[in-house]
């Protein structure tokens, strides 16, 4: 089974974007499961530079940023999950 990785970036001290990004993923892993799995980036560190990102709140799946300054609505990260590969 495919793996998908959710990278969240988020700003210290959180914002609301932030606390929203994390109540969405928080309800992709209950529906979703094993099939994905999250990595929180709280604070500044070396993958912000990698995928060039500089505002919080932020979402990478799979290997592609899909989402800049926003939280999505749960749709959109459900699209954007499916885009990644998700069954």
């Amino acid at each position: 089974m495919l793996k998908i990785t959710v990278e969240a970036f988020l700003s210290v001290p959180p914002c609301s974007g932030g606390v929203a990004v994390k109540r969405l993923l928080n309800r992709a892993q209950a529906e979703f499961g094993d099939q994905i799995e999250v990595v929180m980036h709280t604070g500044r560190d070396e993958a912000w530079a990698e995928y060039h990102i500089n505002n919080a709140p932020a979402l990478v799946v799979g290997d592609l940023v899909k989402f800049v300054g926003l939280a999505p609505s749960y749709e959109s990260l459900v699209g954007a999950l499916r885009e990644a590969g998700l069954e």
